[in-house]
């Protein structure tokens, strides 16, 4: 496997809810202090609705025609994914909506929604790339709380940039998309996910 590939697979779109919520249970702000069986549920919720249920969705996808590989390159072919995606990512922040102390990881979780809806509107006409979407929103969502909480995110920060790099670099190089594509994926992830969460904490 070669660098690229490593690099798209630890970057990989959904990952990162679960690193933003280690950012988050990590940031120096009141969240340190979360309680762990609470801290062990958020993980929980994340992960089955933002990683499980996808993926365990795309076996059936492929066998009904719905997407002929499981890296979904076909532009046409990430539609249905997505939307089972809205519908997976809704019902985690439903759950997260329930611990009133995990209300922020709530709002993260409807970012994320609101990022999907608008790649999926994008993707009827364009392929945009959904890996720079979601490098783009975690950095956008470090920026925020940053900005909101004084968190201690340096280190965040700079490793979400890194990898930025990397990751535009390796879906360059794997010919998946064109400049164009990385580029508006990172400023879409970026901005929705940082003025939806900038809003949604402060109304």
């Amino acid at each position: 496997m070669n660098f690229s590939r490593i690099i798209s697979g630890i970057a990989h779109p959904m990952l990162m809810p679960l690193y933003s919520i280690f950012v988050l249970f990590h940031s120096g702000t009141f969240l340190d202090f979360a309680p762990p069986q609470l801290i062990r549920m958020v993980y929980l919720i994340v992960a089955i609705t933002t990683i499980l249920l996808p993926i365990s969705a795309l076996p059936l996808l492929k066998a009904q025609s719905f997407v002929s590989d499981y890296g979904l390159t076909q532009r046409r072919e990430r539609l249905v994914p997505l939307a089972l995606s809205l519908i997976f990512y809704s019902l985690g922040f439903y759950l997260l909506m329930k611990f009133p102390f995990t209300r922020i990881v709530a709002h993260l979780q409807l970012a994320a929604i609101i990022s999907i809806a608008v790649i999926a509107l994008i993707s009827t006409k364009w392929k945009i790339s959904i890996h720079m979407a979601g490098i783009g929103g975690f950095i956008g969502m470090i920026l925020c709380f940053t900005i909101l909480y004084a968190g201690q995110m340096r280190i965040y920060f700079m490793a979400g940039i890194v990898f930025a790099g990397l990751l535009a670099y390796s879906r360059l190089k794997l010919n998946l998309h064109s400049p164009l594509q990385v580029y508006a994926g990172f400023v879409l992830g970026f901005f929705v996910v940082f003025a939806s969460l900038i809003f949604l904490q402060l109304y």
